[in-house]
């Protein structure tokens, strides 16, 4: 069962002359599946994303979650950014249940739930810590415990990784999967890392330069579990340079379509 539906998607934003940032975006995405959006910087994964969340509306087409029009943000689609977005003054414990106090759950309710998702992230010693006293890959994990804390159908990720350093990096993408292995939950996740897009996803969406739509979409059959030690194997080495020549060739095409509507 598909629990998000995007068809015939387009967003323009307006300006002399208007923007279009999506043109034609069709993907259907099944529940527990683990989706990755991959195209480089600017190409409109941000854009596509962030009206998955509810934060932007499309200017044609329409997008569906479970069945039902996406119109706001809700916290069954939770999101989790390039940066954790903290709040300074809460210790660890309290950035991560905040989104459950918001909803009225008292102390009692919450509060094993909030621990249970701490140890899973390896943040039980510093629960009581601050955002300033943490290192950026502590940061990320208290911004996917705060987001997985209020058990979404799916976790909507924008580069989350992006802005770490190569070791951790890779040991944030392991316990991503981990914590997805377990829960399955839905994810859709940005980025422009081909070795990331192909560890994590289950299908892989290349995205065109902008407007952007699918250029194609191609599924990873590496077996699950994974882990940091399959980005050496031959399969995945053979999914990296499929994936290298198509966004090759859907950019070359971008590039040759410019350049004749320049002429």
């Amino acid at each position: 069962m598909a629990n998000i539906e995007i068809t015939n998607v387009a967003k323009t934003y307006p300006g002399n002359p208007p923007v279009r940032a999506l043109d034609n975006v069709d993907l259907s995405i099944r529940e527990g599946e683990f989706v990755a959006l991959l195209g480089p910087s600017g190409c409109g994964k941000s854009t596509l994303l962030n009206i998955l969340a509810g934060f932007e509306a499309n200017t044609e087409g329409e997008v569906r979650f479970d069945g039902g029009p996406i119109t706001k943000p809700a916290p069954e689609r939770a999101v989790v950014f390039q940066e954790a977005a903290l709040f300074p003054w809460l210790t660890v414990f309290h950035n991560v249940n905040f989104g459950r106090r918001l909803q009225g759950s008292t102390r009692m309710n919450y509060e094993p739930e909030v621990n249970a998702m701490l140890d899973m992230v390896g943040l039980t010693d510093f629960r009581h810590a601050y955002p300033s006293q943490l290192s950026g890959g502590m940061r990320q994990r208290v911004g996917i415990a705060r987001a997985l804390v209020m058990q979404p159908r799916a976790l909507l990720m924008d580069e989350p990784f992006g802005a770490l350093d190569a070791q951790t990096r890779l040991t944030m993408q392991e316990l991503l999967l981990s914590i997805w292995q377990k829960h399955k939950t839905t994810v859709v996740f940005v980025t422009h890392d081909i070795d990331e897009a192909v560890l994590l996803a289950d299908r892989i969406c290349v995205m065109s330069a902008r407007p952007a739509h699918i250029a194609r979409e191609i599924d990873i059959k590496l077996a699950r579990p994974r882990s940091i030690d399959d980005l050496t194997s031959p399969e995945f080495v053979a999914y990296k340079a499929e994936i290298m020549h198509e966004m090759r060739h859907a950019h070359a095409k971008a590039a040759a379509v410019t350049k004749e509507a320049a002429v």
